[in-house]
């Protein structure tokens, strides 16, 4: 059998040695680099949950992976996803994060007037970055193992109605005609404790929405026997109602109810 032996040049060796080494050291040049960045992020979602009329601050801390000795500030914006209604509530335009510091902190107010609801709805919070100093996102694993992964940060803020008596929902799904449909819903005194608003024959609150349009009604009341009724004006009945409390089903129809129908419940 025969070998052959391949004989590089020590300059060639050399060059070689030092072109990997190079590559080598531009390598982890970047990585440093990359893992330096000081990066900002919001720490966690929060829920707030009022009594109508009242307010609420929302403190909202903010973190960097790195101290500075400067101060920080980053400009907040409202993100297009959010749902609550600006007038419920008010945002700083800018968060500051001290110099020497890893934290800021900055105080969302929120107010439920007009009513938000049981359901809630959200403001979701995002931060744009100081020119050449931080990078607005959250941020896991490392370059040097390969898993650095950086992804936009926006924190939300879910909003709602507190309900500390007994919350109860009404789905009604609309059927071609929902200015024919009327509802109210009685205590054991006959009283008007809810009501889909004032009566009117044949434009009723709900006129002028496409069909197939569900609508949630929700509303808190104490515990006690109530009566819901439900109209229609020109009795041939509507679309499918449901209405729940606690997860428990108090009424279900499926809209062939003619001129009238109702259900007692005790809560």
């Amino acid at each position: 059998m025969k070998t052959k032996n391949y004989l590089i040049p020590f300059s060639t060796f050399l060059l070689l040695a030092f072109s990997l080494l190079f590559v080598g050291c531009e390598d982890e040049v970047n990585d440093n680099n990359y893992l330096s960045s000081s990066f900002v992020s919001f720490s966690y979602d929060q829920t707030v949950a009022m009594p109508e009329g009242e307010t609420e601050v929302v403190d909202v801390p903010v973190f960097a992976s790195t101290p500075s000795s400067v101060d920080r500030t980053m400009d907040v914006y409202i993100d297009a996803s959010s749902t609550l209604d600006p007038a419920n509530y008010s945002a700083p335009s800018t968060v500051t994060i001290p110099a020497g510091s890893t934290q800021g902190n900055m105080q969302v107010v929120v107010t439920n007037s007009p009513n938000i609801g049981f359901g809630g709805a959200t403001i979701v919070l995002g931060m744009t970055a100081q020119a050449g100093v931080d990078q607005p996102t959250t941020f896991s694993g490392s370059a040097e193992a390969g898993t650095l992964s950086v992804t936009t940060n926006l924190m939300t803020i879910t909003a709602k109605t507190l309900c500390e008596d007994n919350q109860v929902v009404m789905e009604f799904t609309l059927d071609p005609w929902p200015e024919e449909l009327y509802w109210w819903l009685l205590d054991e005194t006959g009283t008007v404790v809810a009501s889909i608003g004032t009566y009117a024959l044949y434009a009723n609150p709900y006129a002028g929405l496409a069909s197939g349009t569900v609508v949630v009604e929700e509303i808190c009341i104490p515990s006690g026997t109530y009566t819901l009724e439900i109209y229609d004006d020109y009795g041939d009945g509507g679309g499918p109602i449901t209405v729940t409390s606690g997860g428990v089903t108090l009424f279900s129809t499926d809209g062939a109810f003619g001129s009238f129908t109702s259900v007692t419940f005790t809560l």
